[in-house]
């Protein structure tokens, strides 16, 4: 198994233990004890998790730290290309879109890049592949706005970024989400969610784009109330619980992805 794929399961298992030691990683991993330390000093330098005395335990810090992109971009990719192929299909050429960073949006880019839209985001990693997979001088304008840059994410935050999209109006706000509850949308830090809330003001659609693992959780700061919510667009139909209070907005992406149009 790759450092990153099992660094991402260990911080699956903190979420649920808080605590694993080093002879539980072994167990769990296969892995040697030199190995488990390794990951664990890794995790704990990334500011991820709090070392103990032959282990690691959930940080107990009231922000928690985003998961760097590097990370969360390899978990559930093929449903997230999904969504995204779902939700590229219900936005019409010549439309001015705003895309909050995250890794399901950032499949948007694929779709979006040779089309005639204007795209308004405040991810680093959306502009740098809209900007790569754009083949010829038509395509989808690009505008960055500006701010700080929150570590780990290539997302730009703080009242820069709120400022610069203030400027704006856009027909459709592509959004990511960290938790789906029935209270709610929520997503792991103030400083995103003040961002996507500029969007959600400024945009005539509020779209979300979020996979299964995102239903039932509860993140550390709320991003919009069901009602702001005009279409969430995941993978596998949900919960009876949460199927009922979506009903008028879901949309289920199945199937391939399929290949990218002109």
């Amino acid at each position: 198994m790759k450092r990153s794929v099992r660094c991402r399961e260990i911080l699956g298992l903190l979420r649920d233990r808080q605590e694993l030691t080093v002879e539980e990683a072994c167990q769990l991993f296969q892995i040697s004890p030199a190995t488990a330390r390794r990951d664990f000093v890794t995790l704990a330098g990334d500011g991820l998790a709090e070392k103990t005395w032959g282990g690691l335990r959930s940080s107990d810090s009231s922000t928690p730290p985003m998961l760097p992109s590097g990370l969360r971009e390899g978990i559930h990719t093929l449903e997230k290309q999904r969504i995204a192929a779902r939700a590229a299909s219900l936005c019409a050429d010549g439309e001015i879109v705003f895309i909050d960073g995250g890794t399901t949006t950032l499949h948007l880019a694929r779709w979006f890049a040779n089309r005639p839209l204007r795209i308004v985001t405040n991810s680093l990693l959306i502009a740098h592949e809209m900007d790569r997979l754009r083949t010829g001088p038509t395509g989808a304008e690009v505008f960055l706005t500006g701010g700080y840059l929150y570590p780990g994410s290539g997302l730009l935050v703080g009242p820069e970024a709120i400022a610069s999209l203030q400027k704006y109006h856009a027909n459709i706000a592509f959004l990511s989400v960290g938790g789906i509850h029935t209270d709610g949308i929520s997503n792991n830090h103030h400083l995103v969610v003040e961002v996507e809330r500029v969007m959600i003001g400024h945009a005539d659609r509020v779209i979300l784009l979020a996979d299964h693992s995102k239903f039932g959780r509860r993140e550390l700061v709320h991003e919009c109330a069901w009602e702001e919510v005009d279409t969430l667009i995941t993978d596998t139909a949900p919960e009876v619980e949460f199927a009922a209070i979506a009903a008028d907005t879901l949309l289920i992406a199945s199937g391939m992805a399929g290949q990218v149009g002109s």
